[in-house]
């Protein structure tokens, strides 16, 4: 564990070190600042990061978001061996309702640089044998360049390159202020003394400010040049203590790792199916989650167990693919999306030295490098780099330039 000491002034302070917040570091370091991160629980116990499906791709239909995963994806496979990224692509399926979009949007795709296919239903079959059940297929995508990553790796991987460049990360803090002037942030931070139990921890993460705590801690003042909240789900409890709302849903997310011993997907990456479920091979295992349309949001990481599994998965994988009729539910979790109003990040300028980057709608692991890399020349320079994002700034939800991303599952 890391700490801190009062005298210390950083460059930056980045709230929330999970993937993005991570990343953000790395880019800061980067470019020559000195950089602390400070969380609550720099183990993730109930972080985004830790309950991720691992899918990466650059198939969307917004270019903001085409951009920035295309940029993680090109930095990933120089890493590959480290963060345990595995390029083997998308394969998305369509219905008749939403193939004419898929088709709209392919030389988008392609003139920023993301090679994708375009398939018939024979072709999928041809592609993945084991998909033959074609019902409700009008036509598929499949992009080579996307595929699936270790998020746990790809976060650990940040925050050594970024330790390696003096970054600090402290552990176990909850901010109850933060108080920008004119030349300065400062943080009213209290740090734990000892790791919090889950519920403790679930608790402080989901109120606007912390209560009276039986955990035993100490408070302190951090002050930096700038400070950037990087929080995801509990990004706008954070930002409320600016006196600022933000129109960000937590929505629980789960997933499920099954067992079938007679098929073998480990030949292909992230396969979409047209009902919304996705899933892949995981190890011995096959992952495969879907998100209900229904769900309400709130914090909620209960796991619904092998009833989710019969109820949601099991019947749109045997509905597709004639070799799950067998199969055996191992264990699975849930987690948050960040979810905007427009399913896409706000990131940029919250106000006088003060940054944000959270809401990525299920996509931060997928856009963490390109977002961290963006963000950090905004911080460093005062103007984006080669990646821009203004079209992310959290004024598009008054100014009416909303960036809708119909690909989210």
């Amino acid at each position: 564990m890391e700490s801190t000491s009062e005298n210390v002034r950083y460059d930056v302070a980045i709230i929330g070190a999970g993937i993005v917040g991570s990343a953000l570091t790395m880019a800061l370091g980067e470019r020559g600042l000195r950089t602390v991160a400070l969380d609550i629980d720099l183990a993730g116990r109930l972080g985004s990061s830790e309950r991720n499906a691992g899918g990466v791709r650059a198939t969307w239909w917004q270019p903001v978001n085409i951009v920035l995963c295309r940029a993680s994806i090109e930095y990933y496979a120089k890493v590959a061996a480290e963060v345990g990224f595995r390029q083997k692509g998308y394969l998305w399926l369509y219905d008749q309702q939403t193939w004419p979009g898929a088709l709209a949007h392919l030389d988008l795709q392609r003139e920023l640089g993301h090679p994708i296919d375009e398939l018939t239903p024979e072709q999928v079959t041809q592609r993945v044998p084991e998909i033959d059940r074609l019902d409700g297929i009008a036509g598929a995508t499949f992009a080579p360049r996307d595929g699936l990553i270790n998020p746990n790796l790809l976060k650990q991987h940040y925050r050594d390159r970024s330790r390696a460049m003096g970054a600090t990360y402290i552990d176990r803090v909850f901010i109850d202020a933060i108080e920008p002037q004119s030349d300065e942030v400062v943080l009213n931070c209290w740090q734990a003394d000892e790791s919090l139990p889950e519920d403790g921890l679930m608790r402080l993460m989901s109120q606007d400010a912390r209560q009276t705590e039986p955990e035993l801690g100490r408070i302190f003042n951090l002050r930096a040049d700038r400070a950037a909240i990087c929080c995801g789900a509990w990004s706008p409890n954070i930002i409320r203590l600016l006196g600022i709302e933000t129109p960000t849903e937590a929505v629980r997310r789960q997933v499920c790792l099954v067992d079938s011993r007679v098929t073998d997907l480990s030949a292909y990456g992230m396969i979409v199916d047209t009902s919304g479920l996705y899933f892949h091979n995981e190890g011995p295992h096959i992952l495969a989650g879907y998100s209900p349309p229904q769900e309400p949001p709130g914090y909620c990481f209960k796991y619904d167990g092998e009833q989710f599994f019969l109820n949601e998965i099991w019947p749109r994988l045997y509905a597709r693919m004639s070799c799950m009729e067998r199969l055996r539910h191992v264990t699975g979790w849930a987690g948050l999306y960040a979810v905007s109003p427009d399913r896409s990040a706000i990131m940029g300028r919250l106000g006088p030295r003060l940054f944000e980057a959270h809401s990525f709608s299920g996509r931060g692991v997928m856009q963490s490098y390109g977002a961290g890399q963006a963000l950090a020349d905004l911080i460093a320079r005062g103007s984006y780099g080669r990646l821009k994002a203004d079209d992310l700034a959290r004024e598009r939800f008054t100014s009416g330039r909303l960036v809708t991303e119909e690909l989210h599952i």
